[in-house]
């Protein structure tokens, strides 16, 4: 066993059989899971976490399940067969913390009836107009959830829940700032050898590599036809180099390629290039969309979607992406906004406007 946690679980309903718990994280890096008996729709896991954060509990045969925030507490958790997913579970501090919070989130969702107002969004006869509206609606919304969620971060700087967001926001705040409340939590017992705190350190030394100013790292991957291609190889030949992350199963990706070409087009003889970088897993998929699409740039990938080494290095963590080097391989700008790309390059490269 894996948890200090002790998680006591009750599911009610008919036609309950005896069969399996699982319980498992989410984790493609560190992936746990664990099993336990589940007799007369009652099951109990225990051990210890290093890492608390969320976890998963199916039953064989059941379909839905269980969220929760393991963080080595005593946990008791009362479930209906039908709602498995609006479990009341009670115990462990952290998941205290989360009720809290999303019952707040529940304000501002009814406050702004958001779920009737995703169902009206998705309707045929919904119109672009009233789409429109429902997404400045949806926006307001988000404005209030993330001030609730930023209060809640800065009330509770040292919850296991904050450190796990703290992750995702980690480009969100000044590479100082990320420092030193990682050194912060690294002076905490409750911390180490916790995988979210190494994993945003590991972040912020890869975002130290990608300021403006800094050479862009070099990277080497195949073109479709297996030949290597070098990043210097590519934007020694222009005065600016786009790299775009994408791939062919990326719909928002496919959507800007028609875009993208335009814009390639249009600035290509002044000095621009591109090296496009896919995230593909299937080298089919991969060159049947560079076809589709027309992209006439160098395009490279190692097809190993979300490991592909050169996301990586450039810190990819959503696609479509971009970073713009110069001649020497300086980084330049990094996320340039699709509808800014064309103001970016007229500027860059002195051209009329």
């Amino acid at each position: 066993m894996l948890f200090r946690s002790i998680i006591e679980g009750t599911v009610t309903g008919e036609n309950i059989t005896d069969g399996k718990a699982y319980i498992t994280n989410f984790s493609r890096a560190e992936p746990i899971k664990d099993t336990a008996d589940f007799i007369g729709g009652k099951f109990t896991f225990k051990g210890k976490v290093v890492t608390p954060e969320n976890y998963a509990i199916t039953f064989e045969g059941i379909k839905g399940r269980i969220n929760v925030f393991l963080d080595n507490s005593k946990i008791n958790i009362a479930a209906k067969l039908e709602e498995l997913s609006k479990a009341e579970i009670t115990g462990g501090v952290t998941n205290d913390l989360l009720k809290a919070l999303n019952e707040e989130r529940a304000v501002i969702s009814k406050k702004y009836n958001l779920d009737s107002l995703l169902t009206e969004f998705y309707k045929e006869e919904t119109t672009q107009a009233r789409k429109d509206e429902i997404i400045a609606i949806y926006e307001n919304a988000q404005k209030e959830t993330a001030v609730v969620d930023s209060t809640f971060y800065a009330n509770n700087p040292n919850s296991f829940y904050t450190v796990n967001e703290m992750l995702k926001k980690v480009e969100d705040f000044p590479i100082e700032e990320m420092e030193a409340k990682i050194a912060g939590y690294k002076a905490l017992p409750e911390f180490a050898g916790n995988r979210y705190v190494q994993d945003m350190e590991n972040a912020v030394n890869t975002l130290k590599t990608l300021e403006v100013g800094m050479v862009a790292p070099e990277f080497t991957l195949n073109d479709p036809q297996g030949n290597p291609v070098s990043l210097s190889s590519v934007y020694t030949q222009n005065k600016i180099t786009m790299i775009d992350f994408w791939a062919g199963w990326c719909g928002p990706c496919r959507a800007f390629n028609p875009t993208l070409v335009d814009i390639y087009k249009k600035f290509n003889k002044s000095g621009f290039g591109i090296i496009g970088v896919s995230l593909d897993n299937d080298a089919g998929l991969w060159n049947k969309a560079i076809a589709d699409d027309k992209l006439t740039w160098i395009q490279v990938s190692d097809l190993k979607y979300w490991d592909s080494a050169a996301a990586k290095l450039y810190y990819v963590r959503y696609i479509p992406q971009n970073i713009f080097v110069d001649q020497e391989g300086k980084i330049v700008k990094r996320k340039v906004d699709k509808d800014k790309i064309v103001e970016f390059l007229t500027d860059y490269l002195g051209l009329k406007k």
